[in-house]
C-alpha cells in the first residue's frame, strides 16, 4: 500500500520531493496507525463485499487512495439484519482468504467493527481462520467495563486468525461526553488502553453519536469544531490520548456530508468545508479521519501531506537535537525553532512526511488534491 498511488511516476516527481513510502498491515504500530488515513465503512450485511475487495473495486475509481475499509456490524446494520449480517461477513471473509489476498499484495487493510464481545466470540466460531484476513477490530462505545471483555476476546480472535490483530477503540459515549464524568471516563479507558498500548492501533471518536446525545446535527456549512459541546469533549480526548510521549494515535470524527457534484476540483459546500475541517483536525493532533462516502477519501489523505517547509524545520530540529540545544534559525528565516520544545512536533512531523510524503517548493496539498480530481474527472468524460 502507499497513499496516492493513483499518481503517476510523473505527477510524483512533480508534487513531491519525497514521495509517500509503502507501508503494509505489517507496518511498525507507529506507523500503521499514522497510515491508515481516511477510513471507510461498508455495512457488513452488503452481499458480495469480498468479491469486490478481490477485483480492486474499493481502490480505483471513486475509491481511488483508500487504504483503510471498515467492515461494520454494528450502527450500520439494522437490529433485524444482525443475524444475516454475521452469516454474510463470515462467508466473506473467507472468501477473501481462500484467494490469499493479503498473500498478493494487497491495496486495503480490512477492519471489523462489532458490537460487543459476544459478538466477537460468535464470528471466532462460524470465521475462525477466515479472521487473518483482517488487521483489526474497532470496539465500539468503548468503557471501562466493556474493553475488560473487548481484550480477552481479541486474544481469541487473535488465536483463531493465527496472526496478530489490532484494537481499535471507539469512544461515543455519555460518559465520555458528560462533562460531569468525562474526565474520570477517560482516565479510566486510558489507563487500559495505556497497559495494552501495543495492540491499541489508533483511538477513535464518534462525533455524531455525541452530538445525538444533546439533539445535535451541524449544517453542512460548520466544522465540527464549532459545535462547542462537542469540540469541549474532542479537546478532552486529545488532551488524554495525544501527549507525545505515550505513542497513541488519535483519529478524527465524521463529516456527515457529502457531495455529489462531479466537477473537476473542489467546488461545493461539503467539500470546502470538509477541506477546512481536515485542516483543523491535523492542526489539533487528529491523524486520519473517517469517512462515509468515497468522495471524502481524498480529501482528507492530501490534508496530511507535509510541506517542504515544515519538514525542513523537523529535520532541522533532529539533526541538531542531537547535537546542542537552544534556538535555531529556520531555513526559510521566518521563524523560531527551539529544540527542546519544537523536539515531539519535528518527531511527528517526519513520521507524517515518511507516509504521506513532502511536497517540492512552492507546491500545497490542496495541488495535489486539484490534480486527483482533475484527472477523475476526466476520465467520467471518456
Amino acid at each position: 500500500m502507499r497513499h496516492f498511488n493513483m499518481l503517476t511516476d510523473y505527477d510524483l516527481n512533480t508534487f513531491f520531493k519525497y514521495s509517500p513510502v509503502e507501508f503494509s498491515r505489517d507496518s511498525e504500530r507507529e506507523t500503521l496507525g499514522l497510515a491508515l488515513g481516511a477510513a471507510l465503512y461498508t455495512p457488513g450485511s452488503r452481499p458480495g463485499f469480498a468479491a469486490r475487495i478481490l477485483a480492486g473495486d474499493y481502490t480505483r475509481g471513486a475509491f481511488a487512495g483508500l487504504a483503510t475499509l471498515i467492515v461494520c456490524l454494528e450502527d450500520a446494520v439494522a437490529d433485524s439484519e444482525l443475524p444475516w449480517a454475521e452469516k454474510n461477513v463470515a462467508a466473506q471473509l473467507k472468501e477473501i482468504e481462500k484467494a490469499d489476498y493479503h498473500g498478493g499484495n494487497s491495496d486495503l487493510a480490512l477492519f471489523l467493527r462489532v458490537r460487543d464481545a459476544e459478538q466477537l466470540d460468535r464470528l471466532i466460531c462460524t470465521a475462525g481462520s477466515a479472521l487473518s484476513v483482517l488487521t483489526g477490530i474497532v470496539f465500539p462505545k468503548c468503557l471501562p467495563q466493556n474493553l475488560m471483555e473487548f481484550f480477552p476476546a481479541l486474544d481469541r480472535a487473535s488465536e483463531a486468525a493465527g496472526r496478530f490483530l489490532y484494537a481499535l477503540p471507539l469512544l461515543e459515549t455519555k460518559e465520555v461526553l458528560y462533562s460531569e464524568t468525562r474526565e474520570q471516563a477517560l482516565q479510566d479507558i486510558y489507563d487500559i488502553l495505556r497497559s495494552e498500548l501495543h495492540r491499541v492501533l489508533t483511538v477513535r471518536v464518534g462525533a455524531t453519536d455525541f452530538s445525538s446525545l444533546y439533539g445535535l446535527r451541524r449544517p453542512v456549512e460548520r466544522t465540527i469544531y464549532e459545535v462547542h459541546v462537542i469540540r469541549d469533549c474532542l479537546t478532552s480526548v486529545l488532551n488524554r490520548f495525544n501527549r507525545a510521549e505515550d505513542g497513541f494515535v488519535v483519529s478524527g470524527p465524521v463529516y456527515e456530508h457529502f457531495s455529489t457534484a462531479n466537477g473537476g476540483w473542489m467546488s461545493s459546500k461539503p467539500e470546502k468545508v470538509l477541506w477546512e475541517e481536515v485542516q483543523l483536525d491535523v492542526l489539533n493532533g487528529f491523524k486520519g479521519k473517517t469517512c462515509i462516502h468515497p468522495s471524502q477519501i481524498t480529501i482528507v489523505n492530501a490534508g496530511h501531506i507535509v510541506s517542504l517547509e515544515n519538514y525542513e524545520d523537523a529535520m532541522l530540529i533532529l539533526s541538531e537535537g542531537q547535537k546542542k540545544n537552544g534556538v535555531l534559525q529556520s531555513p526559510k528565516r521566518n521563524k523560531m525553532n527551539e529544540v527542546k520544545p519544537h523536539l515531539s512536533w519535528a518527531k511527528r512531523i517526519a513520521a507524517q512526511a515518511e507516509v504521506y510524503g513532502v511536497l517540492n517548493e512552492n507546491y500545497q496539498p490542496i495541488d495535489v488534491l486539484n490534480h486527483i480530481r482533475a484527472h477523475q474527472f476526466s476520465k467520467q468524460l471518456l
